[in-house]
């Protein structure tokens, strides 16, 4: 694993040895932050924006964003093995106070920032049999509604996710589909509210 682009561009991540968690392959999460880029009118970076990577694993995609200029991540672990290999990323990169780790599960815990303020951005990317249901009771329908009903800002939510899951917009929601990407068996659906 390694991060893609910005500050940090080429340096060498540790990944946990359980295989409890999958890290997003190069060219998927290269796709997203090209992506990112467009939406947010800085190809190839991201503004100042405060971003939160949901089951984050190693850490690999909120230290793409802050490598890319992010000013802040908050990662969202419950596995103990993988807090530690995050821990070691976000100690030789020398994150500092822009990082922030909640250990538990991103379901039930309030995702939010260290400092109590507004997301700009989540990253989503859950086990896939977490999001194997598409329906209004799936961990997903109820993550986006408990999400919706956070403030008036705008937020952007990138969910990594299998293909042969369908949407999980339900008429009604305040969620958009932005985008969606394929690659095999991996599907990156942008949600913007």
């Amino acid at each position: 694993m390694r991060i893609i682009a910005g500050h940090w561009r080429s340096r060498h991540l540790c990944a946990p040895n359980n295989f409890v968690t999958r890290p997003v392959p190069d060219r998927v999460k290269e796709s997203i932050f090209n992506k990112l880029g467009s939406y947010y009118g800085c190809p190839g970076e991201l503004p100042a924006i405060h971003v939160a990577d949901a089951f984050s694993g190693s850490g690999s995609m909120g230290l793409e964003a802050l490598s890319r200029g992010a000013e802040s991540c908050t990662f969202f672990e419950r596995d103990p093995e993988a807090i530690s290999a995050l821990k070691l990323n976000l100690s030789a990169l020398d994150v500092g106070t822009a990082a922030s780790v909640v250990r538990g599960d991103a379901w039930r815990k309030a995702v939010a920032r260290s400092d109590g303020g507004p997301l700009d951005l989540i990253l989503l990317d859950p086990p896939f049999r977490d999001s194997s249901d598409p329906s209004e009771s799936g961990a997903v329908h109820r993550y986006l509604s408990k999400m919706s009903n956070l403030g008036d800002a705008s937020l952007l939510i990138v969910l990594h996710h299998e293909v042969s899951v369908a949407p999980f917009v339900l008429p009604g929601d305040r969620w958009t589909v932005l985008d969606e990407r394929r690659f095999g068996r991996n599907v990156v659906t942008f949600f913007e509210r």
